[in-house]
Order: structure tokens, then sequence, then C-alpha cells
């Protein structure tokens, strides 16, 4: 009896340190945001009453101008989540086809290719800010030269500018998780598949088609999606090359909710933001998923 009773306690006692280290730094922190979505809470205020609904209602207020701000930083979140998705999936996938191939060099690629997503967000960020300042930037110098741009030309002049400068940086960090994870599902591709396909005489698009990309569709899947949600919530690489500017052109809502935490120490409405930009992230996944199963039982 001793011995089964101690099989039955010894999974909760292995798997207890790490959910007190989950509950503690991450559901309380959830649950208190939550919480304060629901109250009228300023560090610049000594009363902090209950308010309800009332913060989200203000955020859903078409002539408000918090509402305004925000939906804005909404707009441009979705835009800089969709540009870096689309990029870092292309360049990711061509890469990992092309390490495939086994090139002349390919091992010494496979080397290298993985220091872009080891680098920590803050160092991607600060360095392409020097590649790419107005004044000394090895980047903005070559287009400079080659007589690409004109000689006042700055990348960080414009909130388009700006924007595209912050998705290369985030594009270059992003686009080896792509690489490795499809490269290491192509590796595992049963020969007979491709061999057959070959007899059939399929060309390169064909053998894309219907051999590989069915095969590495889940994986691929997969990636998508964690990479939707470290873009949708990344914050490092913006704060360090554009801070939300020029005039709140690149702000996105991680920004907008730092800013509105920290900077206007209102805890109640940065908060009440969190809870929006959850549900509107997670209102993405779930949709995404239920078009996936819907186009695969269709097929």
């Amino acid at each position: 009896m001793k011995k089964r009773l101690d099989q039955k306690i010894l999974p909760y006692i292995l798997i207890a340190p790490a959910a007190i280290m989950i509950a503690v730094f991450l559901v309380y922190p959830m649950v208190r945001n939550l919480t304060l979505s629901f109250y009228d809470y300023s560090l610049a205020k000594v009363n902090r009453p209950f308010v309800g609904l009332q913060n989200f209602k203000t955020f859903f207020s078409p002539e408000n101008q918090q509402a305004m701000r925000f939906w804005a930083a909404v707009k441009r979140t979705i835009i800089w989540t969709g540009s870096n998705l689309v990029v870092a999936i292309l360049i990711g996938v061509g890469a990992a086809f092309l390490l495939f191939s086994n090139f002349k060099g390919s091992s010494l690629l496979k080397s290298f290719v993985l220091i872009p997503w080891i680098l920590p967000s803050v160092i991607t960020g600060f360095i392409f800010s020097l590649m790419m300042n107005e004044r000394a930037g090895i980047i903005t110098w070559l287009l400079r030269s080659t007589h690409l741009v004109d000689q006042n030309f700055s990348f960080f002049a414009t909130g388009g500018l700006s924007m595209f400068a912050a998705i290369m940086a985030n594009v270059w960090r992003a686009f080896p998780f792509f690489t490795l994870m499809i490269y290491a599902k192509l590796c595992t591709i049963p020969t007979d598949q491709v061999e057959a396909a070959k007899l059939e005489g399929t060309n390169a698009f064909q053998m894309f088609r219907y051999v590989y990309l069915p095969f590495i569709s889940d994986t691929l899947s997969s990636c998508i999606f964690l990479c939707f949600i470290w873009t949708f919530n990344a914050y490092d690489i913006m704060k360090v090359m554009t801070n939300g500017g020029p005039a709140d052109s690149t702000t996105t809502m991680s920004i907008l909710i730092q800013r509105e935490a920290f900077q206007y120490r209102s805890l109640s409405n940065a908060a009440t933001m969190s809870v929006i930009a959850f549900t509107i992230m997670l209102s993405i996944i779930i949709v995404t998923r239920l078009v996936k199963k819907i186009i695969v039982r269709e097929k």
C-alpha cells in the first residue's frame, strides 16, 4: 500500500516546482492584470475605486482620444505582425530547402544560421540601429554610395521607413527559427515518396506542392503560430530602434501599454489594453485554427 501511495504521489511531487513557478510568474500576473482592468487604478491617485466595465467602455468609445490611439496601435501591430510573418516564412522556408539541397558549403552555413536567433532582441535592435544610422550606418552609407537614395536619406525620418527598418531587424532574427524547424522536418521525409514522385516525372514546383509542402505543413503551422505570438507581443526591438516614433507612427500595442503603465502611471488603462490585446490575439489564433480545420476537412 505504501509503495502504491508513493507511486501516486511521486508524479505530483516532481511537477510541483514547475507548477509553482507557472502559478507565480504566469497565472498570478494574468489574474492580477484582469483584476486591475476593473478598477480606476493610477499611481498618481490615492483612491482606486472599482469601476466595473467602465475602462472597457472607454476604449470602445469612437470619440475617446485614448481609444483612437489604442486602435491605431492595434492596426500598426497587425501590419507589423503580418509583414514579419510573411517575410520570415518566405526567407526561412527558402533557406531550409537551400540547406536541404546539400550544396557545396551548406555545412558551414548550418553552423551560422542559428546566430541571429540566439542573439537577444535588444542586441539585434541596437546593431541594426547602428547599421541604419543616418550619419555612420553602413547600410545607409552603401545606399548613398550607390546612389539608390539621396544624401539626406534616413531610415528613421518617416513612419513607413522606421517600420520597415524594424521589420528588417526582426525578420533577420526570426527566419532562422523557420529554417531550422523546416530543415529538421525535411531530413525525416521518407525517401520512397521522393523517389516515387521523381519516377512520375514531377517538376520542381509539383514536387514542392504535392510532396514537400504536405509533409512540412504541420511543422510550418506550429512555427507560424509560435512566431505570431512572439511577434504580436514584441517590444524590445521596436523600443530600441524607434521607441514608437516618429510621432507615434510605429507605436504598437506593447509600446503603448508600457507607456500607459510606466510613463502615464495608469495601471488600470494598461491592464485594460492588455486584456483587449490578449483577446484580439486569441481570437485570431482560434479563427485561424477553425479555418484550417475546415480546409482540411474539405480536402
